[in-house]
């Protein structure tokens, strides 16, 4: 029995005639009758009866119609995936990421992608949480990957990670030892952190807002690099989860000092698509890999294993 067969089978129901199934499927009617007279076979029951009307099915036959609609559905799902697999040898996938994930999560994954899947092409750009939301929203990228990601109705969640925030400094530097930093710590210490244009620089204000002191940073910039190279020089504290320094700190050039509770913003890193557009399979599969990256590191920024 050929599955061509059900096309054929439906196709007759729905024309009611041989004839005109046969001009409809581009075959002759012989060629046609032989196929069903293999399904019948099959079967070992009769799937059409003649009428005044023309053909129509048997009772067997409404079961086996039943059969072949799911069945070329089936198929049609099969086909759809078939052509994804085709694609993941030359699809493309755009990304938007906040710079501090770049390192320490995109880059792993990536990696792996490429080893595996050496025909994809990423597009990737640095933004802040809100310009990669406007780009997903707008079609502009596939995946979106940020901490204090904007909360709109048009965004999906593909995985979450907690994150906890640290302070992040040379080694050498003279609050290195600390056990954890509180605001009073700071007072007499330079910080580097963005403008307020940044949610993560609002959500460090409102954290201290309550306090008589408030945070002054000598160094305002979104520039993830430009923050380190400070750290790194002894002349800045940052703000950072651990694991987007993870490896100025394994390289011994940075140490990560953890926050105390007069300084905790809970917040976590989300990895994000537009709800209204699907995900192609190359795409599937970079969100996949990168969720398999997230889910390997804890809150504080130490990789399981």
């Amino acid at each position: 029995m050929h599955v061509r067969a059900f096309d054929y089978l439906r196709v007759i129901a729905e024309t009611g005639s041989l004839r005109g199934a046969a001009q409809k499927i581009g075959v002759t009617a012989t060629a046609l009758t032989r196929q069903i007279e293999h399904l019948e076979y099959f079967f070992r029951m009769k799937l059409f009866e003649r009428d005044q009307r023309g053909i129509r099915l048997t009772a067997a036959g409404e079961v086996v119609m039943e059969t072949a609609e799911r069945v070329s559905r089936e198929l049609d799902v099969t086909r759809q995936r078939v052509d994804d697999l085709k694609g993941l040898r030359s699809g493309i996938v755009n990304i938007r990421v906040s710079s501090s994930t770049l390192t320490s999560v995109l880059v792993p994954a990536l990696t792996a992608l490429n080893d595996e899947y050496p025909g994809l092409r990423f597009m990737v750009e640095v933004a802040t949480a809100p310009l990669v939301g406007e780009a997903l929203v707008a079609g502009r990228a596939d995946l979106g990957l940020t901490i204090f990601a904007p909360d709109l109705s048009e965004l999906t969640l593909c995985a979450r990670m907690p994150v906890v925030h640290s302070a992040i400094m040379a080694p050498a530097h003279p609050l290195a030892g600390n056990d954890t930093i509180s605001l009073r710590d700071l007072q007499d210490h330079p910080l580097s952190m963005p403008d307020s244009a940044y949610f993560v620089r609002r959500a460090f204000d409102r954290a201290v807002k309550s306090s008589a002191m408030s945070l002054d940073p000598v160094f305002v910039t979104g520039s993830f690099e430009l923050q380190i190279e400070l750290a790194m020089r002894g002349r800045a504290i940052l703000f950072l989860p651990a694991f987007s320094c993870r490896t100025y700190i394994e390289r011994g050039q940075l140490c990560a000092v953890a926050l105390g509770p007069d300084l905790q913003v809970p917040t976590s890193l989300d990895l994000l698509r537009a709800s209204h557009k699907p995900l192609s399979a190359a795409a599937r599969v970079v969100s996949s890999r990168i969720a398999d990256v997230m889910a390997s590191v804890d809150a504080a920024g130490h990789w399981a294993g």
